[in-house]
């Protein structure tokens, strides 16, 4: 039995509200503030749930491994996608059961899959023969979700043109390992087009369940999808229904990784401006050129590493108020270490700021805070929780709420 996760407090109030209390008694001014609003997932979840009612969602906790947002997904209702034994752990803290969790990893060291059968999570994703015999040694009563790549240029997968097959035949030959089910994901930087991209996938999906079945082995369980942020769900339904017509077994549960969709949009990052530097023209006296600003966060912090930032963030002076339209200068924002790679935004049009002055970014939600270290010594920055609707309290009943004073 996991320990349950250490109870944090929950502003009930919303992130606006938050906003200002953070800025008014100036308690951000040194460090960066993630502001995580339940309230928005949940919404983002019931949005979700009405697009893809024909699917089940399984969440990657290395989207966003923040333990009221996993308790808070476990109370939703979602099953995780896990690659490691901490995200095993995690999510079992969260209150999930082991039927959903996936050990969702395609090369696993012996020790992760030694935890995941020590606490009865039997669904293991491999992509190969070798990986195939190297569970089944360590842990026969596992169940295989066989991982199939679209393009050579994925790293995990087999390939559906020589490889399926021939692993297929080999679990069939030893008469003891079980396939559950197949894995798809759609890579999100395709030469094909999305909609063509997905139907390749569910071809391909389609190809290797009548293959199962061909080789005689149990009807497939589960089709699991993952990289289908983008797909419109009404295309995604229609190809589904084709391939239940298609398909001489039983129709599979169809699970969907999702990753960014519920938590992007439900965090807030409050910064504030440290230092600035004033490039000009021909020397001090000539027009403005550029206008740096160093801010206390960055990209080993909450900005993810391979996503550029150009959203202008919203402009709050130090006092408080809301910085008013008007002139602007070509601006560069960069991160708080030593790192000349640590910039967060390259080229934006700005007004002219402050030190102290605050920028607020909003759809932090997603390999913000996952990803960071402690690199110069800087720390990891704060995420506090609100949820100003009490039914969203209610779902993480053990976490006590807070007001503001």
């Amino acid at each position: 039995m996991e320990s349950p996760p250490e109870q944090l407090s929950v502003f009930a109030t919303s992130t606006a509200e938050l906003l200002q209390h953070f800025i008014a008694t100036e308690q951000h001014t040194e460090s960066s503030l993630n502001i995580l609003d339940l309230d928005v997932i949940v919404r983002n979840y019931q949005g979700w749930s009405a697009r893809f009612p024909f699917a089940i969602p399984y969440f990657l906790p290395s989207v966003n491994n923040h333990s009221t947002v996993l308790a808070l997904l476990t109370q939703l209702g979602l099953g995780f996608s896990c690659a490691s034994v901490e995200e095993m752990r995690a999510a079992l803290s969260s209150g999930a059961s082991p039927d959903r969790i996936i050990l969702a990893h395609p090369a696993k060291s012996p020790d992760t899959i030694l935890y995941a059968k020590q606490r009865d999570i039997q669904r293991i994703v491999c992509d190969s023969a070798q990986e195939i015999t190297k569970v089944q040694r360590l842990y026969p009563a596992a169940k295989i979700i066989l991982r199939i790549r679209l393009c050579s240029t994925q790293k995990f997968g087999c390939c559906p043109d020589n490889d399926v097959r021939d692993i297929l035949h080999h679990i069939k030959s030893t008469e003891t390992v079980t396939i559950d089910g197949i894995h798809i994901a759609i890579p999100q930087q395709s030469d094909l087009l999305l909609g063509e991209t997905l139907q390749k996938a569910i071809l391909i999906g389609r190809d290797a369940i009548q293959l199962a079945h061909m080789v005689g082995l149990p009807a497939i369980q589960e089709l699991v999808l993952s990289g289908t942020d983008n797909v419109p769900s009404e295309q995604l339904q229609q190809m589904m229904a084709e391939l239940n017509l298609n398909l001489d077994v039983p129709f599979p549960r169809l699970i969907i990784e999702t990753e960014r969709q519920l938590v992007e949009s439900a965090v807030t990052l409050l910064t504030s401006v440290q230092s600035k530097r004033v490039i000009r023209q021909g020397g001090t006296a000539g027009p403005i050129q550029e206008i740096m600003y160093f801010i206390n966060d960055g990209r080993y912090g909450s900005f993810e590493w391979w996503n550029t930032v150009d959203k202008r963030p919203a402009v709050i002076r130090s006092n408080g108020t809301v910085l008013p339209p008007g002139p602007t200068h070509p601006t560069s924002l960069w991160g708080q270490s030593c790192d000349s790679a640590d910039i967060v935004c390259e080229r934006i049009e700005l007004p002219e700021l402050e030190i102290g002055d605050y920028l607020v970014f909003p759809g932090m939600g997603a390999y913000g805070v996952t990803l960071a270290s402690r690199f110069n010594g800087f720390p990891i920055p704060e995420t506090v929780v609100c949820a100003g609707l009490e039914s969203t309290r209610a779902l993480i009943g053990g976490t006590g709420a807070r007001w503001l004073s």
